[in-house]
């Protein structure tokens, strides 16, 4: 069975996923769709930002409930994915996911989650982490690899990987599916890229 592999392009309460497989040089797009990053509508999708104004159990609780949400919905959109690639004959080995500005090193969040609460910067940063972390979680409980990569600076980390064309490797891949092919698929395709390099010829891959 030929492997595949998944790239995610996460935002507040939905992301972009793109499946590929084949070989690195001439990948296929296997999948491409939007999923939903919640699974409960009732729920703010940006969380932190609408428990700011509450009072600090309250708003912990609230955080707590999307976070919930979060991990089920994403555990069961690469449920479903993964499925659909095995349906096709593939064999999904792994996830590629961006670090986000706090697995980057950017931005260290507090612990205390009143000084969370209290900077409108963190806010933002502790949201983004939720998903990040909800989407490794519904990675790895379906023992998929996890790659995380800085989508920051995804070109960059791909040029000595892929070669100086991987950008234009990637944009090409519109051919096949048409539109969209926004920056999100292409963030998306492109780390996927990377992890599908990874492995089994450019080594293990990943798992953190």
């Amino acid at each position: 069975m030929a492997r595949a592999v998944l790239g995610v392009r996460d935002h507040c309460g939905w992301a972009v996923l793109v499946g590929l497989g084949g070989e690195v040089a001439a990948p296929r797009v296997l999948l491409r769709e939007r999923i939903t990053l919640l699974d409960d509508p009732a729920l703010p999708d940006q969380p932190y930002h609408a428990a700011a104004g509450l009072a600090l159990g309250e708003a912990a609780s609230l955080i707590a409930r999307v976070e919930g949400s979060a991990r089920a919905a994403a555990r069961d959109a690469l449920a479903r994915a993964a499925g659909e690639l095995t349906d096709r004959g593939h064999e999904p080995v792994g996830v590629a996911l961006d670090l986000g500005a706090v697995g980057a090193g950017r931005m260290a969040l507090p612990e205390d989650l009143g000084a969370v609460l209290g900077k409108h910067h963190f806010l933002h940063g502790a949201e983004g982490e939720l998903y990040h972390e909800a989407l490794v979680d519904g990675a790895r409980s379906l023992g998929l690899a996890v790659g995380r990569y800085d989508f920051k600076v995804l070109g960059d980390t791909a040029a000595p990987v892929l070669g100086p064309g991987a950008a234009d490797l990637v944009g090409s891949l519109r051919a096949q599916v048409g539109p969209p092919w926004t920056r999100d698929h292409k963030d998306a395709a492109l780390a996927a890229l990377l992890l599908l390099a990874a492995g089994p010829h450019g080594g293990a891959l990943p798992t953190g």
